[in-house]
């Protein structure tokens, strides 16, 4: 039961920001200020700290890297062999968009409050070590595997532009620092910016939560089951069948009890907004994109309490 309890707050502020976004207080310049403001300005404080605290254990966690690393590589395997022969056939854009989206998580704007709420500083601490191991492999698998489907081939020109975007990717870069604080052999950071990036961090949360809502076009709700009907292989991919897969590995490599359930918890997410974004900038199959991030959101309600039961982080 408390596993609903956990996700009804979660969903009030996504309605608020949704209902805020609708009224007009938001409109779509403010929006991609507030998401902009979050993913330069808050979350690098909140990574930095929680990377500092984990220090050198982040790079013990070799088992982590590679079970993130073959389930991405299983997860987009199954997503291939489902779109090509069953459900998206002869529909390379769609393909695409089912390869590339089957292991985007929305890590940052809802995988993090449901890792506050649940499980504290402790929870964000394992979260910060996921995002730096995790990461770099995350991005070049999914977007790699994402033009193979739609030209048959990686593009050149789009694997330079995804690697420029990792240079200056500011999750990225609050990692490295936070790391290289923690290997000069501070015990602890200064006091000030210690308490400065806390306060920082300590906003993500509703920050996070109000722009999902505000960037989800909830309008069509009428319509999800629709939308779940058209997308609802790739929602079980997402939302089912990859943290399953990262589950059994990550048992296999046993890799530690608190990080193992905050990965998979992770990787549990819906859909990452920014599917949508990257599938028009690619040339794939927006409109389904948008689809898919909305049907797999709207489950989410049901699949993150399971998920946190499942876990037993709760």
């Amino acid at each position: 039961m408390f596993g609903f309890v956990l996700v009804l707050p979660l969903t009030l502020i996504i309605i608020t920001g949704n209902i805020l976004r609708s009224r007009g207080f938001f409109n779509e310049n403010d929006i991609k200020t507030l998401t902009k403001t979050l993913y330069w300005v808050i979350l690098p404080p909140l990574l930095t700290r929680t990377t500092f605290a984990s220090g050198r254990e982040i790079f013990s966690q070799m088992d982590l890297l590679i079970g993130l690393t073959l389930a991405y590589i299983i997860t987009i395997a199954a997503a291939a062999a489902g779109s090509v022969f069953l459900y998206h056939r002869n529909n390379r854009k769609r393909i695409a968009v089912s390869v590339f989206s089957s292991i985007r998580a929305n890590n940052i704007y809802l995988g993090f409050p449901v890792i506050m709420l649940a499980m504290g500083d402790a929870g964000l601490r394992d979260a910060s070590i996921y995002i730096a191991v995790s990461t770099v492999a995350f991005q070049i698998l999914s977007i790699m595997s994402g033009e193979m489907a739609l030209y048959g081939r990686p593009n050149l020109a789009g694997i330079c532009e995804m690697l420029k975007r990792l240079v200056i990717n500011p999750l990225i870069i609050s990692c490295v620092l936070g790391i290289g604080l923690a290997m000069t052999g501070l015990e602890s950071l200064p006091l000030v910016f210690d308490e400065a990036m806390k306060l920082m961090g300590n906003a993500a949360t509703a920050v996070a939560l109000l722009a999902l809502g505000g960037t989800l076009d909830l309008s069509r709700i009428n319509s999800i089951f629709i939308m779940i009907r058209r997308t609802w292989q790739d929602c079980l991919i997402k939302l089912v069948i990859h943290p399953l897969i990262l589950w059994g590995l990550l048992l296999a490599l046993s890799v530690p009890d608190p990080l193992l359930k905050v990965t998979v918890m992770l990787s549990s997410m819906p859909s990452a907004v920014n599917c949508f974004i990257m599938a028009k900038e690619m040339n794939m199959d927006s409109d389904y994109a948008a689809d898919l991030v909305a049907s797999t959101t709207v489950l989410g309600i049901v699949t993150i309490p399971v998920w946190a039961n499942l876990l037993r982080i709760i």
